[in-house]
């Protein structure tokens, strides 16, 4: 009885479950992988863009009060050397160093304070303790002029220092100055494409 039972028995069947493809399910894993890194990739992005504005605007804090000591370093000297030009020659108005060339810029390594017989004194060689100013990038080498005329003590004239400026950065840390200091001393011009940041250690408009 028991061996016609096991013959008669029914097969078992598997029946194949709906949804379970190893293929579908690959790649939807590698979908969710692939949306991560996207999701990962702009984060990223964004956090390097965060980084590098405020290196930028750390950088244009810095170089801010860097141009400032500049400006101030030279005050000193030119004003200095003034001092001891106006009085020997009785407290004139026209007491500043002369340029070197007549005309003619005067790269600040350049510039001298005459001593009467004793040789000129270069103001920005260390001599005295002051060192040349050295600018941020994007700023050149300080110039200075001297436009007074002692033939025309009326005229119109101005002692100043000056500076292109040219980066992106600089002109950052230029406009950041003339926000802050605004006021006779500091004038920025641009003229035929070219940026200036001037700094006048005297002015006179002529009108007397």
């Amino acid at each position: 009885m028991f061996a016609c039972s096991a013959k008669h028995a029914a097969p078992v069947r598997r029946l194949r479950r709906l949804g379970r493809s190893r293929v579908p399910a690959r790649g939807f894993i590698m979908g969710y992988i692939l949306f991560a890194l996207l999701v990962l990739g702009i984060v990223v992005a964004v956090l390097s863009r965060i980084n590098e504005a405020e290196a930028e605007t750390k950088w244009v804090a810095d170089n801010l009060v860097r141009v400032r000591e500049n400006l101030q370093n030279i005050r000193v000297q030119v004003m200095t050397c003034s001092a001891i030009l106006g009085a020997e020659e009785g407290g004139g108005d026209i007491a500043f160093p002369p340029q070197k060339t007549a005309g003619t810029a005067t790269p600040l390594n350049e510039l001298e304070c005459p001593q009467g017989t004793l040789p000129p004194i270069r103001l920005f060689d260390g001599s005295s303790g002051v060192f040349l100013p050295a600018p941020p990038q994007g700023f050149t080498p300080y110039l200075y002029v001297n436009t007074y005329d002692t033939a025309a003590p009326t005229a119109a004239a101005a002692v100043y220092v000056e500076s292109i400026v040219s980066t992106p950065s600089a002109l950052a840390v230029l406009a950041r100055l003339d926000r802050s200091a605004p006021g006779p001393e500091t004038e920025v011009i641009t003229a035929d494409g070219v940026t200036k940041l001037r700094y006048y250690l005297a002015k006179r408009d002529g009108t007397s």
